[in-house]
């Protein structure tokens, strides 16, 4: 049934919300950042209330004391949401799974679904921009969907678009988008990113997450030909796009384009998607899913982690059995790559961590940490100190393998404890 896509105010389109109800939120620089403020100046009204949301790149107004009335559960944990003490539920899930679990008949259902979006189109179309992965499959069966419809919101294609009869209210909000700055990249990160760039062949269909690693990958790749990017699109693949380095043109399922399910830069980069040819935005529903991953040829997956074990066990999540992080894609990309015709998975992190103080592959991962990705499917491990291939190796040849691309100050003690 077409809904009445009703123009309002911020504080009107809130009024309809009420306590106790969960409400999803896109993500990072889909933010409707004016409709949650606003549910933040009425949390004492909406006391119960639930916030369903992923990684947030603002300054957290739903963790101060004042917005205690509020919930919030989250698949992406962050430190400064530790503020927040109890009211936070974190839900360890992938991203393939958010958008069963956060939808309609899930075990998180949203009862509303916030939307940031371009302006509609001369048919009624609202892109969401930036932002598809998870909201826009839940939006689409949510019982009350409110849209904060932007100028400023660029408009991209593919699958990213509500029509207007698909819109319960909105209101319209000229504001800048919530920005990723692009993160510096140091020496390390350059070293990572030259020798990551190597195991990348031609014609490679690459995904990337985010920070200063995955940076200095795309910044490596500048001799590459007829490359395609997956998933998450920043600012340093400008550069490839503008020189046809990026072109999709190499791909069996999907040719000439980039699936894309958000992007998170500054205005520069929104201001170069809007309306990009090359850019197909859709959900996790697809980007995420791994038998739709296994049919990309050469399908490249590079994450990072926070500690890898001398068996090849990663946590991407956890520091000392703390949350700190979330799952991800990563789980979905690994296994994807693993199934892909000349496909390769690359975990890709500094050597050490706390300023050289720790090393960063050790001999057993820590109590309580969480396992991102289990040593079944590891595949390529790249530090500043070289690149280490797991796949096939015994445990004992693994455990050689990452001690010789571990920092030179660790590997004594990493030896005696894989002899041990």
């Amino acid at each position: 049934m077409p809904r009445t896509f009703a123009r309002t105010t911020v504080h009107d389109a809130v009024s309809r919300l009420r306590p106790g109800m969960r409400v999803l939120l896109p993500p990072a620089c889909g933010e409707p950042v004016a409709l949650v403020g606003e549910i933040c100046r009425q949390a004492e009204r909406l006391r119960g209330l639930t916030l369903l949301c992923g990684i947030h790149l603002g300054d957290f107004p739903f963790a101060r004391p004042e917005a205690s009335p509020l919930r919030i559960a989250t698949w992406h944990m962050s430190p400064r949401l530790g503020a927040a003490g109890e009211r936070v539920a974190f839900v360890p899930i992938r991203y393939f799974d958010l958008v069963t679990e956060f939808n309609r008949g899930g075990r998180w259902a949203p009862d509303c679904v916030l939307v940031h979006c371009a302006p509609p189109d001369r048919h009624g179309y609202l892109s969401l921009g930036v932002s598809v992965s998870v909201a826009l499959p839940a939006a689409r069966r949510a019982p009350l969907v409110i849209a904060q419809v932007n100028p400023k919101m660029p408009r991209t294609g593919g699958n990213a678009a509500l029509h207007t009869s698909q819109v319960d209210v909105w209101v319209e909000v000229d504001e800048p988008l919530l920005p990723y700055p692009p993160p510096a990249v140091g020496d390390v990160e350059r070293a990572i990113g030259r020798t990551v760039a190597g195991i990348v062949p031609d014609g490679a269909t690459v995904q990337v997450g985010v920070g200063a690693i995955p940076q200095a990958v795309l910044e490596a790749l500048g001799d590459h030909r007829r490359l395609a990017l997956h998933s998450l699109l920043v600012e340093a693949a400008i550069p490839l796009l503008e020189r046809g380095v990026v072109d999709g043109a190499a791909k069996r399922v999907r040719r000439g384009r980039i699936d894309i399910g958000e992007i998170m830069g500054t205005r520069r980069l929104f201001d170069f998607v809007h309306e990009h040819p090359l850019i197909a935005m859709d959900t996790s529903e697809t980007t995420h899913d791994p038998a739709f991953v296994a049919q990309l040829d050469r399908f490249v997956a590079i994450n990072s982690a926070l500690e890898i074990d001398l068996t090849g066990q990663v946590t991407a999540e956890t520091v000392g059995g703390r949350q700190v992080a979330g799952i991800g894609g990563q789980f979905d990309f690994v296994l994807g790559a693993s199934r892909s015709r000349g496909g390769a998975s690359i975990i890709a992190l500094p050597s050490t961590g706390r300023e050289g103080q720790v090393s960063r592959i050790v001999s057993r991962l820590g109590s309580g940490a969480a396992v991102t990705t289990p040593r079944f499917v590891a595949d390529w491990v790249v530090t500043e100190f070289g690149a280490a291939r797991l796949r096939g190796l015994s445990t004992r040849e693994r455990a050689a393998a990452l001690t010789a691309v571990a920092h030179p100050r660790f590997r004594e003690e990493l030896e005696r404890s894989a002899t041990s």
